[in-house]
């Protein structure tokens, strides 16, 4: 058995039936009023239409009227006895000024396409009727569609409000019989304020979903007055911002005054194409050929976009001062919040799912910013839906199905990638989606954030939205409201931060399922290649016995090509035939088979390095012996001999000088072998080879003989020049002292000598 709903349940059932029964008997009140009008005398219409700043309980609701913000007896109260906590003379809590009139038909609208400048962002969405200031379909500004054209799905919703704050349809004014929804949503626009019988709007919300081409024209000349349209054409189709936007505190300062007075919050992110719905030609979304051929696991989505823009009309309130260092312009204006207003949406979502309960008759708007949030709140709304919907169609696409607890076949898809890279393709596309997805999220919340403020929502903030009088019963009852709609914000963006949260988990788990995918193909990767090898081996022993009965043939077949020439003789000599077979085979056979073996190689590498090296120091040989015999014949008979005590200890000062002097001038070792000039020894020879072994101690004859030899050349006179040491160029520079003693060559004449 169902259990009785509670107290708070019943008076909340009590004050919707209340309400329903207040703007039924308003409904009755108006359309009397307007019957009575039309009998009356024409010289005063005004007395009967003028509306009235007396307002009773039948046409306001106010937060305090709700159980959910006022106290539960407070609300029983004032259900009971019909009294309400607000003055009868309540009428300046809303706006009373209505909005300027005007009145277009279908020939203005066609001068404003052939004769208006349209930005390039313009011709973009008016490329399939106009075209070079032309118009393409001059019969007919509502043309009917080709069926295989799905992206003209228009629907709208246009309410004129009233000095009540209440919003009323304009579906009524749409003539009966009307079958283009092109022509409907004209009819519904075309006109303000132009029947003087029907009661003055103070504002007007416009809402347009997926609009056609010649309906971006309407509203272009429609709004343009209080909108600056170029600008809103431009966020709906530019592709370098693909996130939301929030132009509001920074509007005061611009030099276009349509900017000044006006606020704009641009939706930039991804939806999922719905079924017989196709996406505008300017959005980005999959090819045709992608959408026709749909496959398994596929999710089609497409960018999409939306503005939410208020104008409000009127003189400015305030002037302020522009502080920044850039500024183009020096003073800024305000516009007050109470002022006659537009709100104008524009959404472009290919999938019908937007709200269209946001605004209805049974909503009162003090204004038009609470307008303006109210029609962003239900954009917020129906952001958080969409996103939603994207992730629980990747995480369906993602997740395994519950059928691989059993079944083994659907285990190894997910294991082991296919040859089409199925999964990995899969993972790849969620794993980014989804990060594209949390920044469009991020976006929006930063968005929300940086603009509505504090001071935004206090009234405070000084470019938008201020309140001039701070303790007016105006602002007061202003702030109750915007109180209890700032909840409604921060629930929503609460669930918009949840939802990346979400994102970023499903990533997370997405990327576990990536490493498990690539592990799995890893192994059995590393399994057939290991087959592969064996397959591989197996070919290399049949390629090599191949190999082997090739050399077996090979020296046979040279033996007989050469037995086989015709200049051979013709008689059969088949002793000499063996003779060469066995001759040319045997070593061959041989060679080929110790160069199939690791000994057998290195042994054939050595002697062959040491027979290159043999003919190499064969080749030098005589070059060495013609170059020593040329510098000085007597060499040759000097390199057999050993030095005495004088010469080794001669050659001992020259080799320290030389060390001493490494880098001085060639005059000091001059000088050092100036001094030795005088031995008897040295000054009998043109030039002598000294063999000289260690410093420390006298080498015998023996070892002299086994060290390598460098000549010490003295001169001949004490006119020559002494000439210096250079090592041998070929030679290795080792350490000791003899040979950087020896570090000159001998030269050939006409060189010079380096010390």
């Amino acid at each position: 058995m169902a259990s009785r709903p509670n107290p708070e349940e019943l008076l909340k059932r009590l004050d919707e039936q209340h309400q329903a029964y207040l703007e039924t008997f308003r409904l009755v009140h108006e359309a009397l009023s307007q019957a009575v009008g039309s009998n009356t005398t024409p010289a005063s219409p005004a007395s009967a239409i003028a509306p009235s700043k007396r307002r009773t309980l039948s046409v306001h609701t106010t937060p305090s009227d709700r159980p959910s913000s006022r106290d539960p007896s407070t609300f029983r109260s004032s259900i009971l006895t019909g009294e309400s906590d607000e003055s009868d003379d309540d009428g300046e809590l809303y706006v009373q000024v209505p909005l300027p009139s005007y009145d277009f038909d279908q020939e203005h609208l066609r001068q404003h396409l052939k004769t208006h400048d349209f930005t390039e962002h313009g011709t973009l969405l008016l490329s399939s009727i106009v075209r070079d200031k032309r118009l393409l379909h001059p019969a007919a500004l509502f043309p009917t569609y080709p069926p295989d054209e799905k992206w003209h799905n228009s629907h709208y919703s246009v309410f004129d409000v009233g000095p009540d704050g209440a919003p009323l349809s304009r579906r009524e004014i749409v003539k009966d019989g009307t079958t283009s929804i092109d022509s409907a949503i004209w009819q519904a626009i075309k006109d303000l304020n132009a029947d003087p019988n029907v009661r003055k709007a103070v504002g007007r919300i416009t809402i347009i979903r997926e609009p056609s081409p010649i309906i971006f024209g309407a509203l272009h000349m429609t709004m343009n007055r209080d909108f600056d349209m170029d600008e809103l054409f431009y966020l709906l189709t530019d592709d370098e911002d693909d996130c939301a936007v929030a132009n509001l505190t920074n509007r005061a300062f611009c030099d276009d005054s349509r900017r000044q007075r006006s606020a704009v919050f641009k939706f930039d992110y991804h939806t999922i194409v719905g079924e017989g719905v196709q996406s505008m030609p300017w959005q980005r979304t999959d090819p045709p050929e992608r959408r026709q051929n749909k496959t398994k696991g596929h999710i089609s989505l497409s960018r999409c976009t939306s503005v939410v823009a208020l104008s409000l009309a009127g003189k400015h309130i305030k002037k302020l001062k522009n502080a920044s260092r850039k500024a183009r312009t020096q003073h800024g204006f305000v516009h007050d919040p109470w002022a006659p207003w537009h709100v104008l949406n524009i959404q472009c979502y290919p999938d019908h799912k937007h709200s269209m309960d946001s605004h209805d008759s049974t909503k009162h708007y003090v204004n038009g910013p609470e307008a303006f949030l109210h029609t962003l709140l239900a954009e917020f709304k129906d952001a958080e839906k969409r996103l939603d919907d994207i992730h629980k169609k990747i995480s369906k696409l993602v997740s395994p199905p519950a059928s691989f607890i059993f079944d083994g076949n659907e285990r190894d898809k997910l294991l082991f990638e296919d040859e089409h890279f199925t999964y990995s393709r899969r993972y790849f596309w969620a794993f980014q989606t989804l990060g594209v997805m949390n920044n469009d999220i991020k976006a929006m919340v930063d968005a929300y954030n940086d603009n509505f403020t504090d001071e935004v929502w206090e009234g405070k903030h000084k470019t938008l939205w201020p309140m001039v009088e701070e303790d007016s019963s105006r602002t007061v009852y202003w702030r109750k409201r915007m109180f209890a709609l700032r909840k409604d914000f921060e629930r929503i963006i609460s669930q918009l931060e949840k939802l990346w949260g979400e994102n970023d988990d499903r990533r997370k788990e997405i990327r576990t399922l990536r490493d498990q995918l690539f592990s799995g193909t890893s192994v059995q990767e590393s399994r057939k290649s290991v087959e592969l090898s064996e397959v591989t081996i197996l070919q290399g022993h049949n390629i090599k016995l191949l190999t082997l009965v090739s050399i077996f043939f090979l020296p046979l077949t040279f033996v007989t090509s050469v037995f086989g020439m015709t200049n051979m003789p013709t008689e059969h000599q088949f002793k000499v035939f063996g003779i060469v077979m066995a001759t040319v085979c045997i070593p061959f056979f041989l060679l080929i088979g110790s160069l199939n073996t690791t000994s057998g190689m290195e042994f054939w590498q050595s002697k062959w390095h040491q027979l290159l090296r043999w003919i190499f120091r064969r080749n030098q040989a005589p070059s060495i012996r013609s170059s020593g015999s040329s510098s000085n014949p007597g060499n040759l008979n000097l390199r057999n001999r050993s030095l005495s005590a004088s010469e080794a200890k001669q050659a001992i000062k020259i080799r320290q000088a030389q060390v001493k002097q490494v880098h001085s001038s060639s005059a000091s070792i001059m000088s050092v072998k100036k001094d030795l000039s005088g031995s008897a020894a040295i000054s009998q020879q043109d030039d002598i080879d000294f063999i000289i072994s260690e410093p420390t101690l006298r080498p015998s004859n023996s070892e002299l003989m086994q060290q390598p030899t460098q000549a010490i050349t003295s001169p001949s006179s004490s006119s020559e020049k002494p000439q210096g040491f250079r090592s041998d160029a070929k030679a290795k520079r080792e350490k000791s002292w003899w040979e950087k003693l020896t570090r000159r060559k001998r030269e050939e004449s006409g060189r010079e000598h380096n010390v």
